[in-house]
Parts: structure tokens; C-alpha cells; sequence
């Protein structure tokens, strides 16, 4: 893209865009970068397809940017490799899931956040608009159980993060969701993605910006507005996802000592109860199978079989 789009600014952005056999939600995305008042300097997509995409894609791209394909894929590998490709030039960079769609401007407002932020900054995250509210008594159970806290973007003793989503003023965080970040050049030099989370990789954000916090402070901008629309979970996934959801968590507890394992296990009790609660709140099977995958997870800590679940949800 132009650099003449950023007349004004100090920083020269790059977005690191993983993909996975997903082509039509790229091209969404794509086309509201396309259509924000500052363009990026460097897009990078890093494509993890079966069958490479890059000829789909190539109308929304500019000479100025990059496409690569990474086989096997797996979305730490492919945010490691994303970050080999920025140009010298770059300042700050960050990384948009494929099923992120940009508010008109929000680009600009990133920018302009950067341009008065603590020198200290180490990362930030668009503000995504669409995250539903949830319900009451869920709310009451994830206090007990030391899942929720009242306090937006917390990271918990318990591996559990709180969410910082929808915002309504820039708020200070403990944890960047991954998929709508932006970081400087400094952090993604120093700092990579723990390529021990394979596949769709579940909590490995919380794992990378958790290590971030600790010397840098982060940030969700508020007026920096994303959409997140992915399409349809494939209720068949329900058990390996909740495998992944105990078996990760569990991952990220045991590299952070200040954290709790024994409020692992609880909380690991109050997410089951809470998909239990799930299938008879919406009459399906599908928080069952999920519990089913969250016992089965405990099932292969406890047996100390900390096998990955190599499992693509992007297909």
C-alpha cells in the first residue's frame, strides 16, 4: 500500500492475516481494509490452505503485498512465519483472524491511539463490537468457580482470562485476544508464538500477551471497532474442542507459576457444570459434548499423557 496514506502518522503498520480454506471470509476482511481511511503499508497473508488460495485473493492484495503458504498449517506456526516477512520499515504490526471484518475508520483510530500511548505499550487490541452478553446465573457461576471476575481483561489464577469485549473506553488489560492485535516491532522480535499449540491452537493468545504484561502494558482502544462473524462450529468438533479448552489451559498454567493449579481444577468443575447448564439452556447436545471432551481432557492431565490436540477447527 501507498505510504502516502499515512501522512502524518510515525508508525508504518503491517497486518499478518493466517488463513485456513477460507477464502470468501478473507476477501470479506479484505475488502473492509480496502475500504479504510488509512491503509497499511504491508498486509501478509499466510495462507495454511489444503489447496493454496493465493489467485482467489490476489484482486483485494497490492504489489506492496505478501502471500505465503504454510503446509502443515497451524496458527502459531503461521503467525511466527508471518512475522518473518515484514519489511524493515515497519514499526507496528498485529494479527487479524480471517472471520474479523474492520468498522469503517477503525485503522486510523489505531493509529491515532498509537501516536499518544505510554511509551511502555507493548500491544493493543481493536475493540470487537459483536460479542453477545451473557447470561445471569452464568455469571454468578463463573465468579464461584473462578471463571469470571468483574474486571474486564484479567487473566485469573486459574488460567481463565476475562473478557474486555464490547468496550466502551480504551481499558488497560492483562491479555490480548489474538485475533485483532496490534504490537510493536520491539515485541515481535523478542517474543513468539509457543508453537506447542498446534492446530486452531486454543488460549495461545492469552499465553503470548500474558508474557507481554508482564514488562509491557496493553491495552483494548475502544473506538477501534471489529466485527467477529465466523461461520457455523461443526457440533462434531464439540468434544476435541473441549479437550483442547482443559488441556491448553492447563499448559499455560504450568509455564506461569504465579498461577494456581489447584483453582485450575476448580474452575475446570465450574466450565463443565456451565456446559451442562449450556445443552438444557438451548436443548441441544452440543454443551454435553463439550463436557464430555472437558472430562476427557482432566482424564489425560491427570494420567500426566499432556498429548496435544492436534485438532483444525478451520477447515
Amino acid at each position: 500500500m501507498s505510504d502516502q496514506h499515512f501522512s502524518g502518522y510515525k508508525h508504518r503498520l503491517a497486518l499478518i492475516i493466517p488463513t485456513r480454506n477460507r477464502p470468501e471470509l478473507l476477501i470479506k476482511l479484505l475488502k473492509t481494509i480496502n475500504l479504510q481511511t488509512v491503509m497499511p503499508s504491508q498486509i501478509i497473508i499466510v495462507d495454511g490452505s489444503n489447496e493454496p488460495i493465493r489467485c482467489q485473493i490476489e484482486p483485494y492484495l497490492s504489489a506492496d503485498d505478501n502471500y505465503i503458504h504454510v503446509y502443515p498449517p497451524s496458527l502459531t506456526r503461521q503467525r511466527n512465519e508471518g512475522v518473518r516477512l515484514l519489511r524493515d520499515e515497519i514499526s507496528i504490526a498485529g494479527f487479524l483472524d480471517d472471520d474479523i471484518e474492520l468498522e469503517a475508520g477503525a485503522v486510523e483510530v489505531m493509529l491515532s491511539f498509537w501516536e499518544q500511548c505510554p511509551t511502555d505499550t507493548g500491544g493493543v487490541e481493536f475493540n470487537i463490537i459483536n460479542i453477545p452478553e451473557k447470561k445471569p446465573l452464568s455469571g454468578i457461576i463463573r465468579r464461584i468457580f473462578c471463571i469470571g471476575n468483574p474486571i474486564s481483561g484479567k487473566v485469573l489464577r486459574s488460567g481463565f482470562c476475562t473478557s474486555a469485549f464490547p468496550a466502551s473506553q480504551d481499558i488497560p488489560c492483562e491479555w490480548l485476544c489474538g485475533g485483532a492485535t496490534i504490537w510493536t516491532r520491539e515485541i515481535l522480535n523478542n517474543y513468539k508464538y509457543d508453537e506447542w499449540y498446534s492446530g486452531w491452537a486454543y488460549h495461545e493468545d492469552a499465553e503470548f500477551s500474558y508474557r507481554v504484561f508482564k514488562k509491557y502494558r496493553l491495552f483494548v482502544v475502544h473506538k477501534a471497532g471489529v466485527t467477529h462473524n465466523p461461520p457455523p462450529f461443526n457440533p462434531a468438533k464439540n468434544v476435541a474442542l473441549g479437550k483442547m479448552a482443559v488441556i491448553n489451559r492447563y499448559h499455560f498454567v504450568k509455564k506461569n507459576p504465579e498461577l494456581s493449579i489447584p483453582l485450575f481444577y476448580w474452575a475446570t468443575i465450574g466450565e463443565i457444570l456451565l456446559n451442562l447448564l449450556q445443552s438444557v439452556w438451548e436443548l441441544n447436545r452440543n454443551g454435553l459434548r463439550i463436557s464430555l471432551g472437558n472430562l476427557a481432557g482432566l482424564y489425560h492431565i491427570i494420567r500426566g499423557d499432556m498429548v496435544q490436540v492436534d485438532e483444525n477447527f478451520r477447515k
